[in-house]
């Protein structure tokens, strides 16, 4: 059963070579990948992989070393049949370089290495909560005038990107108290046009990938949910009014 399993891996890793995925055919018995081969802050790295001989009950060890060779991050992961599966988010103050990645079960190894790029960061305030956006010269692109529609779940953002002569790629983390949408993907769309962007995400936010063009005006992300448009301090003051209108109704009323 194990047999076929990896003859598949094998077949999918080679696609994803060919496809610019960062992938290494191992030659002592684990073959890996990660989802990309470039990484920025708070980008999630997975890791898959097989291993050729199922040792046991013993799991995966994975250790990834930063440019200067430290410990970054250390995982134990159990095998479903001879495949393995393990995922980290990349902290905001990781330092930018070359990451090497040794993978381990019983004598069997594998290795990989992945580039953390360091980027500019810009925030675009939605209500209390912020959506992080980062890139080679983000700061070229204005982000300004958010507007939240609980009609569409969509969030408007005013875009101003007369600075730059081509596109530019932009990585926006969003959180998910803002626009989610916990049954798929986000639709993104510049100027009303849809717009492919990469995605991925964690507990806690989404991540998205865009290229942004020159002409951009306005870009607009949909979910299934979307941050209220009356935010907390409006909804207690609405509240009160709410209650206050009632109390004096029925004071007129005993009158």
């Amino acid at each position: 059963m194990q047999r076929p399993i990896t003859i598949l891996m094998i077949s999918i890793l080679a696609i994803l070579a060919m496809h610019n995925v960062n992938a290494q055919l191992g030659t002592n018995g684990i073959i890996a990948i990660t989802n990309k081969s470039t990484y920025q802050p708070d980008d999630k790295v997975i890791i898959t992989g097989s291993v050729a001989k199922v040792v046991d009950s013993n799991p995966v060890t994975i250790i990834v070393r930063n440019p200067i060779g430290n410990v970054y991050e250390v995982g134990q992961v159990a095998l479903s049949n001879n495949l393995f599966i393990h995922d980290f988010v990349l902290t905001d103050d990781i330092t930018p370089g070359t990451y090497n990645v040794q993978i381990k079960h019983g004598t069997q190894t594998g290795q990989l290495t992945f580039v953390v790029y360091g980027s500019q960061l810009q925030l675009i305030n939605v209500e209390n909560y912020a959506i992080k956006v980062r890139g080679n010269n983000t700061n070229l692109i204005k982000y300004t005038d958010v507007s939240v529609s609980t009609i569409d779940d969509s969030l408007s953002i005013s875009v101003n990107a007369s600075a730059i002569s081509n596109s530019l790629m932009q990585e926006f983390q969003i959180p998910k108290v803002i626009v989610d949408a916990p049954d798929g993907s986000l639709i993104v769309k510049i100027d009303g046009a849809i717009l492919q962007c990469g995605q991925t995400e964690t507990t806690s936010d989404r991540i998205l990938d865009c290229m942004i063009p020159a002409s951009a005006k306005e870009l607009t992300i949909i979910g299934t949910v979307v941050i209220p448009e009356f935010g907390p301090i409006s909804v207690l003051i609405l509240t009160v009014g709410i209650v206050g209108t009632i109390f004096l109704s029925n004071k007129m009323k005993i009158r």
